[in-house]
């Protein structure tokens, strides 16, 4: 991706964790690629070169969490995160230095189902699903939290259609590498549900980063389920008229309407 935004300057990545807080590892590599993004090295150039050059990035002498905690007393009330996968390097980060961690303005998170069923399971959402333990370490955080769940995520989809018409009306080195890096994601869903797109889970949840009004949220308290023998990795949020607000006060902001229409339109500004 660094060759083909080219940015002015180059983005501090960091290794985290190996895997989940007490849980095996689990990936979805059977819907993104093996590689994480459509298994790019199979496209090639007319010559037979890769498409794509091999990353050169070298990751940061210290690993995430102490990137993430750098970050917290650099920029304290002022810095937000986006979280756009399971919760590990955030909730280790709580456990090595919770009160700095503290510090930061908000998270937004990428992950969990408040009204709608899960989609990894019948009651979890995958990131949730991947690690629950981390998840409810950072549901009892204490800092703000902005959950971008499937409520909406679900209403922003890409149709296959509308990444190649944008490749052909406007083709760049973004557009080729959205409609490669998108192949095997869209053919999941149109094998398994229909609809030959997909839907724009991690963009939405920068978009509410970028601008919170694009959705309406709803003040909860949730947990999620590390223990089910069904429901492991289930958010639930309380939603009883007579929930108990002083014993379990509102710890999410849970976005449960978007303006599809606006987000897509910001979408389609920024690539």
């Amino acid at each position: 991706m660094i060759d083909i935004v080219q940015p002015a300057h180059g983005p501090l990545v960091a290794k985290g964790c190996e895997k989940p807080l007490v849980r095996p590892p689990f990936n979805a590599a059977g819907i993104h690629g093996s590689d994480g993004l459509g298994e790019l090295f199979q496209f090639k150039h007319a010559d037979g070169s890769p498409r794509y050059s091999q990353l050169t990035v070298e990751p940061s002498s210290e690993d995430a969490i102490e990137v993430l905690l750098q970050a917290a007393q650099a920029y304290g009330n002022d810095l937000t995160i986006v979280a756009l996968g399971p919760l590990t390097n955030i909730a280790t980060a709580l456990q090595r230095d919770r009160a700095t961690l503290q510090q930061v303005g908000r998270i937004v998170i990428m992950g969990g189902a408040v009204k709608v069923p899960g989609n990894i399971s019948a009651a979890a959402e995958f990131n949730f699903f991947v690690d629950p333990d981390a998840a409810q370490v950072v549901m009892e955080s204490g800092i703000p939290l902005t959950l971008v769940g499937l409520d909406v995520a679900m209403r922003a989809p890409l149709p296959r259609q509308v990444v190649e018409a944008n490749l052909q009306q406007r083709p760049s080195k973004i557009t080729q590498f959205i409609v490669d890096c998108t192949g095997i994601y869209m053919a999941f869903y149109r094998d398994n549900e229909g609809f030959h797109g997909c839907y724009l889970h991690d963009p939405l949840a920068v978009a509410v980063a970028i601008d919170p009004s694009l959705v309406k949220t709803e003040s909860l308290y949730m947990m999620v389920e590390t223990e089910g023998r069904f429901t492991t990795g289930m958010s639930l949020a309380d939603r009883r008229d007579r929930r108990d607000e002083k014993t379990n006060p509102p710890n999410v902001e849970a976005c449960l309407e978007v303006d599809t229409e606006r987000f897509l339109k910001l979408f389609n500004q920024l690539i």
